[in-house]
């Protein structure tokens, strides 16, 4: 399976998940609890960066977009739109998720949970949670990098 996230590049191979939301909290982590968040397509990868910024034009220089793949060998977890509450889509990000998610981290039973991306409408496409303390972490790998990771012509348009 291929995944992808967009990060400072420094930072594509830190498989710690000790980043920000480590240190905040996220839809699916308390803070405190380790994590690395994956997409599943390179396009919602992009739109999950665009939470964290007015204009792609703001991309600072240094951020990658890493593309990975995980071992077919791994088993991975997956929740549905079904198997969540209610508000699981509202930001701030309900507590109620962060619950459901630092538990299944905790129980280290699985190194990926597949989840629909709040991004997009109905969950429609999906993101991955890693658990880096899970024991198969090295079934994840960096295996390529891009830069220039928005086209010019995005938000371009002037009134």
């Amino acid at each position: 399976m291929q995944l992808y996230r967009i990060c400072p590049e420094q930072y594509l191979e830190d498989y710690s998940g000790l980043g920000a939301s480590y240190r905040d909290g996220a839809r699916w982590n308390v803070e405190g609890i380790p994590v690395i968040y994956f997409a599943t397509s390179v396009s919602l990868a992009m739109l999950e960066l665009a939470n964290y910024l007015p204009s792609p034009r703001l991309v600072p220089a240094n951020y990658r977009l890493g593309i990975y793949t995980l071992s077919g060998r791994v088993k991975m977890d997956t929740w549905s739109v079904a198997d969540l509450p209610e508000q699981w889509n509202q930001y701030p990000y309900p507590t109620s998720t962060q619950q459901m998610g630092a538990a299944w981290l905790r129980s280290r039973k699985r190194l990926a949970l597949q989840v629909p991306s709040a991004a997009v409408p109905g969950g429609l496409e999906k993101c991955v949670a890693i658990n880096p303390l899970h024991t198969a972490i090295n079934q994840l790998k960096l295996v390529d990098q891009q830069c220039g990771i928005y086209s010019k012509r995005i938000f371009s348009s002037r009134r």
